[in-house]
């Protein structure tokens, strides 16, 4: 059984500011997915972007890199995020980090691409925040983001489900819904895709480590269901048995979809 959650943020927040000096050795799907988003926004020039939710970092030093001359703002809501961040990449006139709940935002500058990997999945109204985006960008400009959806660590919940257990989940909702409210919201979308990024882990328990490892876990979320290490010693080992290999390493599935849209409001 799922127990679909939505986020309370400060204790969001709160989870990842705690998990900033392990964040990066778990991160290894989230370099694949930044590596990827570089990709697809190699073909821009702004002259000005902002990242909302950039962690330690790991896209701010690649946007970095491949926009040189371009103003860029790197943003997070949790405060040591901001704080590794500004550590792999220093403040300059053309640099600047700030603590921002990218939920409120009320921003009166406006940029030529506003970007983010891996965060928009945390918002408690999509909606809402996808409606004001229009107003963050300049004419012409581009807003381009990397969101987990539906079948995320689809490994991990299907070994709940089929030993009865109860997996903690974000409510996932699909590309072609995240697709639909940027369409609502005004954006024409130049290009829209999913794609499966699968690490491979030592063993289950190494998988649910990594999710810990980044700030990720749901506990202690107001309607979060308790795992009683019997349910979990069974999903982890229906985990084992049905995906893992013969030295006991297991796949972890992040599905991710990009999109990448213009205009709005």
């Amino acid at each position: 059984m799922q127990s679909v959650l939505i986020p309370e943020t400060e204790i969001v927040l709160s989870q990842f500011s705690d998990a900033a000096g392990s964040y990066d050795t778990y991160a290894e799907h989230h370099s694949l997915i930044a590596a990827k988003l570089l990709n697809v926004v190699s073909s821009l020039e702004p002259e000005s972007l902002l990242e909302l939710g950039c962690g330690t970092g790991i896209l701010s030093a690649g946007l970095h890199l491949l926009f040189p001359e371009a103003y860029k703002e790197f943003t997070d809501g949790a405060s040591e995020m901001v704080r590794f961040c500004r550590g792999k990449i220093p403040s300059s006139e053309l640099v600047s980090h700030s603590v921002l709940d990218f939920e409120k935002i009320e921003h009166d500058s406006r940029y030529d691409l506003v970007l983010s990997s891996c965060a928009l999945q945390w918002l408690r109204d999509p909606a809402s925040f996808i409606g004001r985006l229009p107003y963050l960008l300049n004419p012409g400009g581009y807003t381009v983001h990397a969101i987990p959806v539906k079948g995320m660590l689809g490994e991990l919940e299907q070994s709940f489900v089929e030993t009865e257990g109860t997996w903690n989940s974000l409510n996932y909702i699909s590309g072609a819904e995240w697709d639909g409210l940027f369409h609502q919201a005004g954006f024409s979308i130049e290009n829209s895709f999913s794609c499966d990024f699968t690490v491979i882990y030592k063993s289950p328990v190494e998988s649910l480590r990594a999710v810990r490892g980044i700030g990720a876990s749901l506990s202690g979320h107001r309607d979060a269901s308790v795992v009683s290490p019997g349910v979990l010693r069974k999903a982890l080992n229906y985990y084992s048995c049905n995906y893992g290999d013969e030295s006991g390493a297991v796949p972890a599935t992040y599905k991710i979809h990009f999109v990448v849209a213009t205009g709005g409001n």
